[in-house]
């Protein structure tokens, strides 16, 4: 009889390899039988596509930071009011209110990117930020996008759409 002495390291790295091997097979089936299928997102307020305020909180754009808003204007043929919007962007800091963002006409079908940091430094900030975006007549899509670079070492991102006024809970 031989006995072989299996380091517990390893016992523990080649059941995991297993568990990752098995629930990518089982995942994989499930791929193939259709039940992951794509469906379009879709944002509907009170007046169809979309809302007229949009609110984002605990954003940052401090140093290794990236925010970016994002104001799309549907066309009509998707649900859009066929008109263009002027949306503005209302900044918050943990004192109270930075400034307001105009962010320009958006014709239907067009979407506009706006750099938060770049905003916000217009008025001499940096750092955490909460967002209202808004407009009084038209509903649209809104959404932000973060970047972020931590020491150099941990980087990534996120992306969300803000609450809607008026959205269905």
């Amino acid at each position: 009889m031989q006995v072989i002495i299996v380091s517990p390291r390893k016992v523990l790295l080649a059941g995991a390899v297993a568990a990752l091997l098995i629930a990518g097979s089982l995942l994989g089936v499930l791929a193939l039988a259709g039940v992951f299928s794509a469906e379009p997102a879709e944002a509907y307020g009170v007046d169809g596509v979309g809302a007229k305020t949009w609110f984002f909180a605990e954003g940052y754009t401090g140093p290794g930071f990236d925010e970016w808003i994002l104001v799309y204007n549907p066309p009509e043929n998707k649900g859009g009011v066929g008109v263009t919007i002027s949306p503005v962007i209302n900044m918050y800091g943990n004192a109270g209110p930075i400034g307001v963002y105009s962010v320009g006409d958006i014709a239907p079908g067009q979407r506009r990117s706006v750099n938060i940091n770049a905003a916000a430094a217009n008025y001499g900030y940096a750092g955490d930020v909460s967002i209202i975006v808004y407009h009084p007549m038209y509903p649209f899509l809104c959404e932000r996008a973060m970047y972020f670079n931590y020491g150099g070492q941990i980087t990534g991102g996120s992306q969300v759409f803000g609450y809607q006024e008026g959205a269905n809970e």
